[in-house]
């Protein structure tokens, strides 16, 4: 193993360690029911003792234990975002469980508005909520996978946009995630601080750093033909390094009008790859 792959790999370590026996601290609260299902929020207690809120919607009839998928919301929206909720109560009603969290820096956890211009703008802020919400979705289904309803075999993860860069290295390091559904999403676009350092950063969060990691499980990406901000180049960057099974669905639209289109094949994969709503 070379020195630059083993520095790599003790680089990882620190950013996404985290102690494995710290207590959740959960709190729990109806947030809502209707049309067969119902929502729960959630709160734990992830990394820099952190509370992180979620979202847990499931079916009222669905027998237990059902299979769980992560929903990781694009940038700018958070957990209780239709653009999320909407297509999770779509798989709920096939007999899945689902649950999104507020990344870093967004929804309950934001302490100033966000915009796209964040992103760029302070690529070490970008860096910070990056390595925090890998954890924050390790710390959710470390809490989720206790619970008597889910079934911890078959966890999915879906993640729109930056939802889907962030998630790329939780699925990359994360092995109890089976299947996975990265839409409009890709490698990296944008810059980091430069110099060392910055490269180091970049490959600390680079999906396409995390595809190879990927190997041995269902992966898909969906993407548009005409996407402006996560490039059809930077897409099939992403693809090219992942290993089969793996799938590349290139839809007639850009980033902003992905919606409702975009998530026409990704319940299918689901389904064939968690083994729901057959």
């Amino acid at each position: 193993m070379s020195s630059d792959v083993e520095q790599l790999e003790l680089l990882r370590d620190l950013a996404f360690g985290y102690d494995r026996d710290l207590a959740f601290n959960a709190t729990t609260a109806p947030a809502g029911d209707g049309g067969g299902l119902t929502v729960e929020r959630f709160e734990i207690t992830s990394r820099y003792e952190d509370r992180v809120g979620g979202l847990l919607l499931q079916s009222v009839e669905a027998e237990a234990p059902r299979p769980l998928i992560l929903v990781g919301h694009p940038g700018t929206l958070d957990k209780s975002s239709d653009y999320v909720l909407w297509p999770a109560e779509q798989w709920v009603a096939r007999g899945a469980i689902c649950a999104t969290i507020d990344q870093a820096g967004h929804g309950e956890r934001a302490k100033r508005p966000v915009s796209m211009e964040d992103f760029q703008r302070w690529p070490m802020r970008r860096l910070d909520q990056s390595l925090q919400t890998v954890v924050d979705w390790m710390r959710t289904l470390d809490y989720l996978s206790e619970r008597p309803e889910v079934d911890a075999d078959r966890v999915g993860f879906v993640g729109f946009s930056m939802g889907g860069m962030r998630g790329a290295p939780f699925v990359g390091l994360d092995e109890r995630v089976k299947a996975a559904s990265f839409c409009i999403s890709g490698a990296s676009t944008l810059s980091g601080r430069g110099g060392s350092a910055g490269e180091l950063a970049d490959q600390l969060t680079d999906p396409g750093a995390y595809a190879p990691m990927m190997a041995g499980r269902a992966i898909q990406v969906v993407a548009g033909e005409h996407d402006d901000l996560i490039t059809p180049e930077a897409t099939q960057r992403f693809y090219d390094r992942l290993s089969e099974p793996r799938e590349l669905v290139w839809l007639p639209c850009g980033h902003w009008d992905f919606m409702p289109q975009g998530i026409a094949p990704v319940g299918p994969f689901l389904e064939r790859h968690l083994a729901f709503g057959g």
